[in-house]
């Protein structure tokens, strides 16, 4: 029998992503994706161009780090570990004349842009995008849909000019504990249609100068056991061209009829009606990975590596190594 060394490839080979007809997104339970090389005269851009690939991460642990898998028809760039042929890994992805930047270039070289696409079939985008132009500088954040924010402690938000927010819809806000405010100079506020607000024990109002209350047609004031009206030099009650006046000189009552005892019946108000505000919904949540710790430690106690060495016979194949967890055999069963 002949006996050959094994071929290495050498450098790096561009490909391009593939998958099933019409999926956009084609990977497998690790993040693995499937390419075409450019010499394949025989591939049909499907599922079966190839293994599955492992992609490259800048950060990878148990249930956390960063991920972005290669989509279909994206130009990736393919590596060999230690020249293997049969250990393929997708290392980056590039742009080219037929996949273009998302914003031109060089004319926004100091933007830096992570875009996405919705899919399938497109026509949205999420995207965080970093300007840094001197005087222009900028952090632009758009979600096509949702987003969801969860701070498990504080979260402190400074803002050095000015502040504006448009909520097209309904708002709902809930503040478990006390609220503070301060405002240092003028509140506007209008209401367009009702307002209501419903007070669970007390409220106290505190004015410095003045209180101008108008209403087009009543203002009703109801209490369930008593209600004081006090004033310091007068007092005033006017209606219909009459009026009651209180002051340091006396009382003063002024009509073209005034009854005392006379019969007749007080005045009705509407009463108030308050409706409570609608409930909160809460915000997206996830579990945090797993620490990679405990393999450290049972490495470390142990006295074991944790990865063994391939112990394939020179000239052999990871098939033949007797180890049992064979990280090179792993690997190309992955690949397989």
């Amino acid at each position: 029998a002949l006996h050959h060394p094994k071929p290495k490839v050498l450098g790096s080979q561009t490909a391009v992503v593939t998958g099933p007809a019409g999926e956009e997104i084609h990977c497998d339970e690790y993040g693995r994706v499937k390419v075409q090389f450019h010499w394949d005269r025989e591939g049909q851009a499907d599922d079966k161009t190839s293994c599955w690939l492992r992609v490259s991460s800048s950060w990878a642990g148990d249930r956390y780090g960063g991920i972005a898998i290669p989509r279909v028809g994206m130009e990736v760039l393919v590596t060999f570990l230690e020249g293997d042929p049969d250990q393929p890994l997708v290392t980056g992805c590039l742009y080219h004349k037929e996949h273009q930047v998302p914003y031109d270039l060089p004319s926004n070289k100091t933007r830096t842009v992570f875009k996405t696409l919705s899919s399938p079939g497109g026509g949205g985008y999420n995207e965080l995008r970093i300007e840094d132009r001197k005087g222009q500088e900028q952090i632009y954040i758009h979600a096509q849909r949702d987003w969801d924010e969860n701070i498990e402690h504080d979260q402190k938000i400074r803002v050095g000019h000015e502040r504006h927010d448009t909520v097209e819809a309904n708002s709902y806000s809930e503040f478990k504990a006390e609220e503070h405010r301060t405002t240092h100079a003028d509140r506007k506020t209008e209401v367009r249609a009702n307002d209501h607000l419903t007070v669970g024990n007390s409220q106290h109002l505190k004015i410095g100068t003045g209180q101008f209350v108008e209403a087009v047609q009543e203002i009703h004031l109801s209490s369930g056991l008593k209600v004081v009206l006090e004033a310091g030099s007068e007092l005033t009650f006017k209606a219909g061209g009459s009026f009651i006046k209180l002051d340091a000189s006396g009382i003063t009552m002024v009509g073209p009829l005034i009854r005392m005892n006379s019969g007749g019946c007080p005045g009705k108000g509407s009463g108030a009606a308050p409706v409570l505000p609608g409930q909160v919904r809460p915000a997206d949540a996830d579990v945090p990975g797993a620490v990679l710790e405990h393999r450290l430690k049972q490495a470390r106690f142990s006295h074991t590596p944790l990865l063994e060495l391939c112990q394939k016979p020179r000239g052999g194949t990871p098939m033949q190594c007797p180890l049992t967890n064979c990280p090179c055999r792993h690997a190309a069963q992955l690949g397989s």
